[in-house]
């Protein structure tokens, strides 16, 4: 399978719970862990279609419960 980098969000960007998620970390000195979370909240290219999806809204859909 074809692969596309991701395109993370800039943390100025951030809102709601990616702000407050990074900065926490920022300032806990995870600097790698502020990367991936700027990832999690960023774009991503599907390399089937070349659409492009937000990664956090695109794993909460994937992920929500099955209402009955």
């Amino acid at each position: 399978m074809e692969r596309r980098d991701l395109r993370p969000a800039a943390a100025e960007g951030l809102t709601g719970t990616g702000k407050w998620v990074h900065e926490t970390v920022v300032r806990d000195g995870q600097e790698v862990l502020a990367d991936g979370i700027s990832c999690l909240f960023g774009n991503a290219e599907c390399p089937g279609c070349a659409s492009v999806f937000n990664v956090a809204d695109e794993y909460t859909s994937a992920n929500r419960p099955i209402m009955r």
